[in-house]
């Protein structure tokens, strides 16, 4: 039986975050991650820069501007907030050979965990063919979270034959009768990410969002290019509270760091793992996903996520008017959890007042989406 004083389930961005801030921390850690290096999904985290944090060096491109199309066109000035995006590849590369270099943490790849029992105040992990006795879990495994609304995001990266100047879009709906938008990034190196998106009931699978893809990329942006990668992903949009299991602390997207109503999580997984990583070394610190503005925000995110499932369509009215009608900077504070009250407020009121009232009456009475 080997001893550790913490397990964390799962290398990925909210897992290596966690083991990061807890380098040097006189704690015993084991990472488990089921796949093995080679297998690892690569893909790219996108976020208003509200912050700082322990990962700024990685970020690769950076945006003061974006585009947001529907029936009209709208820019987000993002000069005081710049959007910025990094790649879970140098996210790996930065933080893996840290973590393989410390003296206080294992990492385990091609981990397969079979069983977690409690035996009085410790927990029993049992992988492959030995057993980890360990005193907290940090699970950030999220593949049987169930939700009423999904997003579903197929993205090709693209390099174009042609030399063209290509604007960033954050939303550009499209004439559909699902809440469905294309998201365009150039990049730093050359390549454009073009990427389809669905906030809906069904998971989408990769070839259903192809066609629609490339016939965007040749109707908008060029028809000589060629392929580099390409991304999938599905997130659970839920303004359901996360559940525990045995008392094990759930973390990242399956401990409620993803904002149900946009999908965005980067920034809250570190807010998360700081307070995590604070608490186990014993520094007094408050909870950032148990604060009143977070509440706030669940219960107006619990709104918006019942409209878009009954309301695609009018949705799309009421996400393009959330950008069109409020304050850039206001705008970007709401989306990145960081709304003064006064931001929250002035969101509200400019929100279509009907609608709102209806579905925010409803939403006591009925099931969390």
């Amino acid at each position: 039986m080997e001893k550790y004083d913490i397990a964390i389930i799962g290398a990925g961005c909210a897992g290596l975050s966690l083991a990061y801030k807890l380098i040097d921390s006189g704690l015993s850690i084991c990472v488990l991650e089921k796949f093995s290096r080679s297998e690892r999904i690569r893909k790219t985290w996108s976020y208003w820069k509200s912050e700082p944090h322990p990962f700024d060096k990685l970020e690769s491109n950076s945006y003061s501007c974006l585009e947001v199309k529907h029936k009209d066109t709208t820019l987000l000035d993002c000069s005081n907030y710049n959007y910025v995006s990094i790649d879970s590849n140098d996210f790996d590369d930065y933080v893996i050979p840290q973590l393989d270099e410390s003296a206080n943490i294992e990492l385990v790849f091609g981990a397969d965990i079979k069983k977690i029992n409690k035996v009085h105040t410790q927990y029993n992990v049992e992988v492959g063919n030995k057993n980890l006795s360990v005193e907290y879990i940090f699970d950030s495994r999220h593949d049987n979270i169930e939700a009423s609304l999904y997003q579903v995001f197929h993205g090709y990266f693209i390099r174009l034959n042609d030399k063209k100047t290509i604007t960033p879009k954050l939303m550009d709906f499209t004439d559909s009768r699902d809440f469905h938008f294309f998201y365009v990034l150039p990049k730093n190196d050359g390549s454009i990410l073009v990427e389809s998106t669905y906030f809906s009931p069904k998971i989408y699978k990769k070839n259903e969002m192809t066609n629609a893809i490339e016939a965007y990329i040749k109707d908008n942006i060029s028809s000589d290019y060629e392929v580099i990668r390409t991304e999938y992903g599905v997130i659970p949009m839920t303004s359901v509270d996360p559940k525990m299991y045995e008392n094990i602390n759930k973390i990242g997207i399956s401990g409620g760091a993803t904002r149900s109503s946009t999908g965005y999580t980067f920034m809250n997984i570190q807010r998360q793992t700081d307070y995590i990583a604070n608490h186990l070394k014993k520094i007094p610190t408050v909870n950032p996903l148990k604060t009143v503005t977070w509440k706030i925000l669940r219960k107006m995110d619990h709104v918006l996520l019942k409209i878009i499932f009954n309301k695609p369509t009018i949705s799309k009215d009421i996400m393009f008017n959330l950008f069109k009608k409020n304050n850039p900077n206001s705008v970007i504070r709401f989306l990145s959890d960081k709304p003064s009250i006064s931001d929250i407020l002035k969101i509200i009121l400019n929100m279509p007042k009907l609608i709102f009232i209806n579905y925010a009456i409803r939403s006591i009475f009925s099931k969390k989406i």
